[in-house]
């Protein structure tokens, strides 16, 4: 039942969180010139998952009193780590995609995705071994202001619900991964020669 608990916890967390950040990003986007709009993205998407990291490692600091090495720590990280890979498309999502343009797009994202989590999950255990992002200022006003959303009547309340459903969805990426894992990585469904795809070198 804690395992439930801290899980939904996070999915409100991690909903109200990326609340705030669409605003900040949505501002930041419609002020910047047009031609530095793509890679702000990419380094706000980073930047995002990074400040996420820190606030997990906060909360859990908050409930338990310390960042020691923990069932609540390690669930927490590989929680924030599936949240991650949420927008990741499988082998079998990908085969359908007869396009070769937007083939390689697809490609491309899903790399940008893996590489997102990877590094965020890196800094993020860096953090549990030297806290020192958790006392920022920027870590300590996003705190705050996502909790003060969850706070707030009617949008906490929507927070929760998108809570729960996060939690069923965490379940779904666990028994997911748990079923891979035993069973072993399968193979994808075989194409035709004339629609198979090269590797991607750039997107274009």
């Amino acid at each position: 039942m804690q395992i439930l608990t801290l899980i939904f916890h996070l999915g409100i967390l991690f909903s109200a969180f990326a609340f705030l950040w669409f605003w900040i990003q949505l501002a930041l986007v419609i002020i910047l010139p047009d031609q530095v709009k793509i890679p702000i993205r990419y380094f706000l998407q980073l930047l995002q998952s990074l400040f996420l990291g820190v606030l997990v490692l906060k909360f859990v600091f908050n409930e338990h009193g310390s960042l020691t090495i923990s069932s609540q720590l390690v669930l927490s990280l590989l929680t924030y780590f599936l949240y991650l890979l949420r927008n990741i498309k499988t082998a079998q999502q990908t085969v359908h995609i007869q396009i070769y343009s937007l083939y390689q797009k697809l490609k491309m994202k899903n790399d940008w995705e893996w590489a997102v989590a990877l590094i965020s999950i890196a800094v993020t255990t860096v953090w549990v071994f030297y806290p020192i992002a958790l006392d920022s200022v920027f870590t300590n006003w996003f705190y705050n202001q996502t909790h003060e959303l969850i706070n707030v009547p009617i949008i906490g309340w929507l927070f929760k619900v998108a809570g729960f459903f996060f939690l069923i969805a965490t379940l779904v990426r666990f028994l997911s991964a748990l079923s891979w894992m035993l069973r072993g990585r399968t193979t994808a469904p075989e194409i035709d020669d004339e629609n198979k795809f090269d590797d991607f070198e750039e997107l274009k």
